[in-house]
């Protein structure tokens, strides 16, 4: 009877342990819609205090931008924002988990992700921006009409998204020859965590470098030249008077020159190589320490073996041969004893 009511009990919580998990997944799916004229967000209940401030960037954020590159969207925009990792792999059909947002241009969606399960780079706000860039470059224009590296770094520049900008990992990187060219940004969405965090620094640093040279007038007229058709190195060539080859030898040399200084005031490689030196130190001083002690017992041995011809005898013997010598000698003195020198005749008697 006892364990029939302790089955029932354990089922009972199970059942009820389950029921909670399944509201609560649909509490996560409940999304709520706010909508103004242009834009639209889909959120849980659960973030709208981060929502105040995602509308409160959108609506001064956005013009901005849209200023900058003479471009704006007709359609509305709808921001989407996963309340956990099983809706953010859903919605974005598995794009790594590194990836803060993901923009569908054909869609008109940017895909965003809630600050309760992480943002490894970046207010949500900011990420919006980012995402908000996708859409105004991709969209109108040919599929893949821009190479990766133009897309995520105008798109991080234009956002004020500086997150991603190490330049001690730059300096690193740089220093041990992996710095990537261009083309090899264009395999962003199939990189490890730390190379994706690489890959958009240099794509920062690159339209860095031609914004400080032909400002963002001269961004916008190549963005435009793109969305008119024309092939994004061809109208490079055209806008900035060089082939995309020659400004991405450029581009490596001045990350280069720009980070390598970096390396001196890189803590962190330094406490990783004073932590390498003083492991190695206290291995040596643990080997050199035992190969004395080996060495020591070694003489020890050595001094304790017998000469070589010469037979020792074995340590704690009785050595029988001298002490029946011995006794020898003392019965010989003992019959000497019996005659004292009194008793004997003397001389001439």
């Amino acid at each position: 009877m006892i364990r029939s009511r302790s089955y029932k009990t354990v089922v009972l919580f199970l059942l009820i342990g389950c029921t909670l998990s399944a509201w609560g997944q649909s509490r996560e799916k409940d999304y709520v819609r706010q909508d103004s004229a242009r834009f639209r967000v889909w959120y849980c209940p659960e973030d709208a205090q981060v929502v105040r401030g995602l509308w409160q960037t959108i609506r001064d954020r956005i013009p901005v931008v849209e200023r900058q590159l003479g471009l704006a969207l007709a359609d509305t925009v709808a921001f989407v924002v996963t309340p956990t990792e099983k809706e953010w792999f859903r919605l974005t059909a598995g794009a790594p988990l590194w990836t803060n947002g993901l923009a569908i241009a054909d869609r008109g969606i940017a895909i965003l992700k809630s600050p309760r399960f992480g943002l490894p780079y970046g207010p949500l706000p900011v990420t919006a921006i980012h995402e908000y860039v996708h859409l105004l470059l991709e969209a109108g224009a040919p599929r893949a009409a821009y190479p990766r590296w133009f897309n995520e770094g105008l798109a991080q520049v234009l956002a004020g998204q500086l997150d991603y900008m190490d330049n001690h990992l730059l300096a690193r990187a740089g220093a041990a020859g992996r710095i990537h060219g261009l083309n090899q940004i264009e395999g962003l969405m199939s990189m490890s965590a730390p190379e994706a965090q690489q890959a958009y620094a240099e794509s920062a640093v690159a339209v860095q470098l031609l914004q400080s040279r032909y400002g963002m007038t001269g961004m916008s007229n190549l963005v435009h030249e793109v969305r008119a058709g024309r092939r994004f190195e061809d109208s490079f060539s055209m806008i900035f008077g060089a082939p995309v080859g020659s400004f991405e030898t450029e581009y490596l040399a001045y990350i280069q020159r720009t980070y390598r200084i970096s390396l001196i005031g890189d803590t962190e490689l330094w406490i990783s190589a004073i932590f390498v030196i003083l492991v190695l130190a206290a291995g040596m001083a643990v080997w050199f320490r035992r190969r004395k002690t080996i060495k020591r017992w070694s003489e020890e041995d050595g001094r304790a073996s017998p000469v070589s011809g010469e037979v020792s005898p074995p340590p704690y013997t009785v050595n029988y041969t001298l002490i029946r010598g011995r006794l020898h000698e003392k019965t010989e003195d003992d019959s000497t004893e019996d005659n004292p020198p009194f008793d004997r005749p003397m001389p001439g008697n």
